[in-house]
């Protein structure tokens, strides 16, 4: 088994989790970094990874910086599931469309003025549009309600009390007779 932090190690936002197990590799989380434009776009832009290699999402609940960036693993061509809690998965629809629509209307704002200066137009990371891509992949589970995810893989959800839907990950993985129990927090309480 393999862990890499790619988000919200040493920052609050963009949380991005990569587990690697018996040839698959799990995302916990895929979360906007959030801050000015420009030191933020290219680091929610850019993954660390190939998306298409991954296998499923594992998402612990809607607010942005842990659901975010899902429109643009999506437009880049991840195609795979996203596991979530069932409020999750209402509220993650929900909050996407309106992340892509405040998206579109910044970038419009920035353009305006940029185009006044004669400066390159900038896009938005993704669009409104592009967020209602993700829906079709969500797959909502109960709580305390084991999920194979993957070979070897078993995620179940645990209320956290962070916010409707909110869910700590247990994910208990079996690797050449290795046994390993991993939890994953997401955020807790209030």
């Amino acid at each position: 088994m393999k862990l890499t932090f790619h988000g919200a190690a040493q920052t609050v936002t963009g949380s991005l989790h990569l587990v690697e197990v018996n040839g698959s590799r799990l995302l916990l989380d895929c979360g906007l970094f959030q801050g000015k434009r420009k030191e933020t776009y290219e680091k929610n832009r850019d993954f660390p990874f190939d998306v298409t290699k991954i296998d499923a999402v594992i998402l612990s609940h809607a607010h942005i910086d842990h659901s975010g960036n899902l429109p643009n693993l999506v437009k880049q061509g991840y195609s795979g599931p996203i596991y979530c809690t069932h409020a999750t998965r209402e509220l993650t629809d929900i909050m996407l469309r309106d992340s892509g629509h405040i998206q579109e209307r910044q970038a419009e704002n920035i353009n305006f003025h940029k185009s006044k200066r004669g400066d390159e137009p900038v896009e938005p990371l993704y669009t409104e549009e592009e967020a209602a891509e993700v829906e079709p992949l969500l797959r909502s589970w109960n709580y305390n309600e084991p999920i194979p995810v993957a070979d070897g893989a078993v995620a179940t959800f645990y209320d956290a009390g962070h916010i409707l839907g909110s869910a700590a990950i247990s994910l208990r993985l079996e690797e050449k007779k290795n046994k390993r129990h991993l939890w994953f927090s997401g955020d807790i309480g209030r």
